[in-house]
């Protein structure tokens, strides 16, 4: 769900994802055999994406608005490697990018990839409005991203799909639509409000309960590391708030053991230096994945030595190569506030849609979890004003909840899966409802873990809810 906080689950997720990568890239910097790892079949899946063919689609701005005929490009992906359209049985898979540009989901869907081809599906990727290369509007003002809502996304891939299909002549060709993190959700809430076009769905780590004060996506941090390293994280946290508590001195040291760019005395900024170095330490359980287990490695970073703060600023550097590190609050604002396209990389498209309908505001309380208990939600919120210059500005999950169900889907065919150790599952579906029409697989594993490419040190049970998306698929493929 990308981060876990404003900017992040999803905003800091793609740093996240892209470390993933590279560590799989180059995983014999962990000293292992990649040809033991990795099946032969699935790198070449992974790691060759040339049979992807770029198309655009002239979509429409607004869906819900008769008197509106502006249509905009919507970029796609097909990959007909294994469709035979001769088969009337041959089925569409569609994936529903999320919150990034469409390209960037290619290292997510390598299991879509690999069923594909077990189906001989025709695959699809649909890039969301507003990311990537796929824009109604020409800037991201606050007016135009009035047209940046989830239902305008579902209706964008009811239009495509349907068009899709009749243009292809396999209009009666059976399609299933899937997803990951908000994507995920995506794909849940298609099934629910188009269930004619799609007979069903594949949701892996869809935090489908819209939730404005989530404290639980640091809780989870207990739950998901070992004990050891969850005691560190305290002792390092404590050290923190001592620090904070001494005044100028100890934010002082803050500043220099994080290599601050500026001063941290404005209470302010001193918020968002908090929010930022809890989000690096406290959401490495978000891509908690093999063959790296990203969590171990973190944790082993933060006790190398006796100096906790030290090895959790390391821990923060991961990835980055800036000079300093800017924790000025004005910065993250400013940043976010412009309108231009390519000023962005998707960041104001997603706040947008945290602080407009989703949420998922990760915070902290003192007893809530093992970090400083400062990261109060009501600060979040005044971000969403700043940024999009809307006083009172707050997300309706109210209505986001009534409108798709929460954890209470009312839909049918829908498969859900969590990784256990991923703090999205909390706010997912992860047992099947009593009627049995929408289902859940578990694994001991982190976010969207059924997607990304199956190892010989898969966790038994992350073999099994792959197993089980299979069987999933063969059942409402056959029905």
């Amino acid at each position: 769900m990308v981060n876990g906080v404003i900017h992040t689950p999803f905003f800091k997720k793609r740093q996240q994802y892209k470390r993933q990568q590279l560590e799989q890239l180059h995983i014999d910097e962990y000293n292992m055999d990649s040809d033991k790892i990795f099946d032969r079949e699935e790198q070449r899946l992974l790691f060759e994406v040339s049979s992807n063919q770029t198309f655009w689609f002239d979509q429409q701005q607004d869906h819900f608005d008769q008197t509106n005929n502006i249509t905009w490009k919507q970029q796609y992906q097909v990959i007909d490697d294994w469709f035979d359209p001769s088969q009337p049985n041959a089925p569409v898979f569609i994936f529903l990018a999320g919150e990034a540009p469409m390209g960037f989901f290619n290292f997510q869907e390598v299991q879509i990839r690999a069923w594909a081809q077990e189906f001989k599906a025709l695959y699809v990727i649909l890039e969301h409005r507003f990311y990537g290369q796929s824009y109604p509007t020409n800037d991201l003002s606050t007016h135009n991203l009035k047209y940046l809502t989830s239902q305008q996304a579902l209706a964008d891939a009811a239009n495509f799909l349907t068009t899709f299909k009749s243009e292809r002549g396999i209009a009666d060709n059976q399609a299933v639509v899937f997803g990951c993190s908000y994507s995920g959700a995506l794909s849940a809430w298609f099934r629910l409000k188009y269930p004619q076009l799609v007979v069903g769905s594949v949701a892996p780590s869809g935090p489908v309960l819209a939730q404005l004060n989530y404290t639980g996506y640091y809780a989870q941090f207990t739950n998901s590391a070992p004990t050891s390293c969850v005691n560190a994280a305290q002792q390092a946290s404590d050290q923190v708030m001592q620090l904070i508590k001494q005044g100028d001195k100890g934010i002082k040291q803050l500043e220099k053991t994080f290599n601050s760019c500026s001063s941290l005395k404005n209470g302010r900024d001193l918020y968002y230096f908090v929010y930022s170095i809890v989000e690096a330490l406290g959401g490495a359980d978000q891509m908690n994945n093999p063959p790296t287990w990203t969590l171990n490695s973190t944790c082993n970073t933060l006790s190398q030595n006796s100096d906790l703060l030290v090895n959790w600023a390391e821990i923060f550097n991961q990835g980055l190569d800036d000079k300093c590190n800017d924790f000025t609050l004005r910065s993250f604002i400013d940043q976010a506030r412009k309108t231009r396209i390519n000023d962005q990389d998707g960041t104001r498209s997603w706040v947008f849609q945290t602080c407009a309908e989703f949420g998922y505001f990760s915070t902290t309380y003192p007893g809530s979890s093992v970090f400083p208990g400062l990261l109060n939600v009501e600060e979040q919120v005044k971000w969403c004003q700043e940024i999009y210059d809307v006083p009172g500005m707050t997300p309706n999950i109210d209505w986001t909840n009534s409108y798709y169900g929460g954890q209470e889907i009312k839909g049918s065919n829908i498969m859900f899966s969590n990784g256990l150790l991923d703090p999205w599952h909390l706010l997912s579906v992860n047992q099947d409802n009593i009627d049995g029409t929408v289902k859940a697989v578990t694994y001991e594993a982190g976010h969207c873990g059924t997607l990304i490419a199956s190892t010989t040190i898969d966790p038994p049970s992350l073999v099994d809810a792959r197993q089980g998306i299979i069987g999933f698929l063969k059942e409402i493929l056959s029905a």
